[in-house]
């Protein structure tokens, strides 16, 4: 279903659950708190900024472009765009959850959605993550979808898909990938687990993204994947 090749696939969905205490290192060394006893009021943005500029890095690396939307005064989102216009959006599953069920309708990941009409055709396959529909008519629901369209401007076009990335980083960490029909509905999923490995920085290690001063010496072998994913053809 999502149209990216193996490798790609992969490497996002380590990016997402990754681990760096280096990273986190330097983060309370910028705000003097070193010994943890201090305030620390933006260690969650520090953790998504950190996550987000590696997917920059990782849609450069593999000749994908990238989208970085305004979301009120605090938070900057970046989305992947993909082969054929598809986009690819990245939240906690928690998170994700939350906002289908009990977001507003502006919410951007909601907003999104509304371009899946090529899913309105799929039968939906989990209803307790399905939006209530919407009271109001088609005009209030093209207001919506002029939202969206504001809200992507720096694209070129229209997004063909939208696909979401989710993750829950916690004892056993998991990746899953979304999409849903412009009901809100889930009309397919996917479980990434398998492509994480033990040890991330084995996948960035490429021309432009050099993570050497951070690798481990003890390199575990890169598991083998097991999913077939559709290949990229020519990507400019």
């Amino acid at each position: 279903m999502i149209n990216l090749h193996n490798d790609i696939v992969k490497a996002i969905v380590n990016a997402l659950v990754m681990d760096d205490p280096e990273a986190r290192l330097l983060y309370l060394q910028s705000i003097n708190n070193e010994s943890g006893e201090g305030t620390q009021n933006s260690s969650s943005k520090q953790k998504w900024d950190y996550r987000y500029n590696t997917l920059i890095e990782i849609a450069k690396k593999f000749g994908l472009g990238y989208v970085k939307i305004d979301r009120g005064k605090l938070w900057e989102a970046v989305l992947i765009l993909g082969q054929d216009n598809e986009l690819f959006v990245f939240f906690s599953h928690k998170n994700m959850r939350q906002i289908i069920k009990k977001g507003k309708n502006n919410h951007y990941l909601k907003l999104l959605n509304l371009f899946n009409e090529y899913f309105d055709e799929m039968r939906p396959i989990n209803s307790q993550l399905a939006l209530s529909i919407l009271d109001n008519e088609d005009e209030s629901m093209e207001i919506l979808k002029e939202q969206a369209r504001e809200m992507l401007s720096k694209m070129e076009g229209e997004p063909s898909k939208v696909f979401v990335f989710t993750f829950d980083h916690s004892f056993v960490s998991t990746v899953k990938a979304f999409a849903f029909n412009t009901r809100q509905e889930v009309v397919w999923e996917s479980d990434f687990t398998d492509l994480i490995d033990n040890n991330y920085r084995l996948v960035l290690k490429d021309d432009n993204i050099n993570p050497d001063k951070r690798e481990s010496k003890n390199t575990p072998e890169t598991k083998k994947e097991k999913r077939q994913i559709v290949s990229l053809k020519n990507i400019k």
